[in-house]
């Protein structure tokens, strides 16, 4: 029996993050676009101190998240969105992906005050090649109780919401603008 084909508008979500990653336009994403060429860029733009938590984190999330599928360490879209079709089924995801995502708020926050400030939500995005002047919608998006300030509870939220709602919701805009 086939399996039923997966929700259009989360495929779309998955395209979109697949092209933060596809950093050479190749149709595949390995363990240098995903971690090394992030981590050069993390080191410019988040405090060390934050960089050196983070990065291991990427690391980890690309060994836990995408090499499983990785063919010469490569992952190619319709690997990826198998991989990342787990989301939808396996409760164990939703718990890992929390645990994630909390870490990198913790690193996101460079200041350590428990909120992501407009600045901090730049530099974030910045890491994966997004334009800063692109980021204002995606902050506001995750604002969603529009106090200026991205909470932990609103990040972890956006972040599994990102990879686990099928809707069209706020949370698509949670790498910056919607690609799909």
């Amino acid at each position: 029996m086939a399996a039923a084909p997966y929700p259009y508008f989360w495929v779309r979500k998955m395209r979109s993050f697949f092209v933060l990653f596809d950093r050479d336009l190749d149709g595949l994403v390995n363990k240098k676009d995903y971690v090394d060429w992030i981590a050069g860029r993390v080191s410019q733009l988040i405090p060390k101190e934050k960089a050196e938590a983070y990065i291991p984190l990427c690391s980890a999330a690309w060994d836990f998240y995408w090499a499983d599928k990785a063919v010469n360490d490569n992952v190619n879209i319709i690997d990826m969105i198998q991989i990342h079709s787990r989301y939808l089924s396996d409760p164990n995801f939703h718990e890992s992906a929390e645990e994630y995502f909390a870490a990198f708020f913790d690193s996101v926050d460079a200041n350590s005050d428990g909120m992501i400030s407009l600045p901090e939500y730049v530099a974030f995005l910045e890491c994966y090649g997004v334009h800063p002047l692109s980021v204002t919608p995606s902050f506001e998006a995750l604002d969603t109780n529009h106090d200026g300030m991205i909470s932990k509870e609103e990040f972890v939220k956006a972040g599994t919401d990102y990879f686990q709602v099928t809707a069209d919701t706020p949370a698509k805009l949670f790498w910056g603008p919607f690609r799909g």
